[in-house]
């Protein structure tokens, strides 16, 4: 056997099947603001993120934790994780907010609240000067959300037991879910005047998953058809839309139930050695897909509103040129920077070290 076919696959030891769900709730969202009418529920995909977040956070940062691992040293591994495609979804973001701004495309912005405004998103905080909290990548408010969640786990949830966090669930719940019923739907968390309910939105899916992590986790995940089931269930539930139910109860069901529920099964079996590989592709480009598809959506729009080139044609054409440009920035950006990132991080704790400022084990 040679030394190529000795070598473990990607995907080996990852939960395959939770990749291959966040890939495909990437792609449902991306075709929600593309074109509501395909993926009308497609934002229930940010709870099932949260869920699953907090369940893969836990798994793999809990311990360490318990180890020693401090605040800082989390939240930069966070930062060295999440920011470089935060980044380019800001830049590219703002590059077509630019140019549409100097066509006429959009000009409901001025360039100096434009520029302001970009500048203090490039640094993952939401603008004050519009109502929204990232006019030119309204989708990254989730991502900031993602940072304070991270933030408030490494400094509380880690010390809680499993009912004080199902207690922190409820109460999320409890604020969450009138505010859903008033608003009509679940779409709630890019204006600044939903921060408090996008706070619990965000608090009740993370520590759902969270609470997941903390059960007994299998020794071995078998690669049936129920990793197969999964991956189907998580693609419905973001693609229907019953009209026997309304939607901000659909919502509430998708939220409070359902992405919790599919992050515990997917975490309890794997899809077939077959389809595996798209599993995890899809799941290794779908944080770079969501960061970075609002920029792709007014040109792709052009072909389908002013064009009126056929509807599903275009869907399909919108997510192949998201997952081709993902996976562009994951390859020759965002790997690279957390090489880079990693390494300067490395070298200057082994200065403390040397120094005697830092602990050789801390971290």
């Amino acid at each position: 056997m040679s030394h190529r076919d000795q070598v473990a696959p990607p995907w080996h030891g990852r939960y395959v099947t939770l990749d291959g769900m966040r890939g495909i709730a990437a792609l449902a969202v991306a075709l929600f603001h593309f074109n509501i009418s395909q993926a009308p529920h497609g934002y229930v995909a940010v709870d099932f993120f949260f869920a699953l977040s907090g369940f893969v956070l836990c798994t793999s940062y809990l311990p360490r934790w318990q180890g020693g691992m401090g605040a800082g040293d989390f939240m930069t591994k966070r930062l060295v994780r999440l920011y470089p495609l935060f980044l380019v979804g800001v830049l590219l973001t703002t590059t077509v907010g630019l140019v549409r701004h100097y066509t006429g495309g959009d000009t409901s912005l001025r360039v100096p609240t434009i520029v302001i405004s970009t500048a203090i998103n490039a640094l993952m905080l939401p603008s004050p000067l519009t109502n929204t909290l990232f006019p030119l990548n309204v989708p990254a408010w989730s991502l900031f959300y993602e940072l304070v969640a991270n933030l408030v786990m490494i400094l509380v949830l880690f010390r809680l037991p499993r009912f004080a966090l199902l207690a922190v669930c409820a109460a999320s719940a409890w604020w969450f879910a009138p505010a859903v019923l008033e608003n009509g739907s679940g779409n709630i968390g890019a204006i600044w005047n939903e921060w408090s309910v996008a706070l619990a939105r965000t608090l009740y899916s993370f520590c759902a998953g969270m609470l997941i992590a903390r059960l007994r986790q299998p020794a071995h995940r078998p690669a049936t058809l129920g990793g197969l089931a999964c991956l189907a269930a998580i693609a419905a539930m973001l693609l229907a839309d019953p009209h026997w139910l309304s939607a901000s109860h659909y919502d509430l069901a998708c939220t409070l139930l359902l992405s919790p529920l599919l992050v515990w099964l997917g975490s309890r079996v794997e899809p077939s050695r077959k389809l595996a590989p798209a599993a995890w592709f899809v799941g290794e480009v779908s944080f770079a897909l969501y960061a970075v598809h609002w920029a792709l959506i007014e040109p792709m729009r052009y072909f389908k509103d002013d064009l009126h080139y056929n509807e599903v044609l275009m869907a399909f054409a919108f997510l192949g040129a998201c997952l081709l440009v993902a996976w562009f920035c994951v390859r020759w950006i965002d790997v690279p920077a957390r090489m880079l990132l990693s390494d300067m991080l490395r070298r200057r704790k082994r200065a403390r070290v040397f120094a005697g400022t830092d602990h050789p084990t801390d971290g």
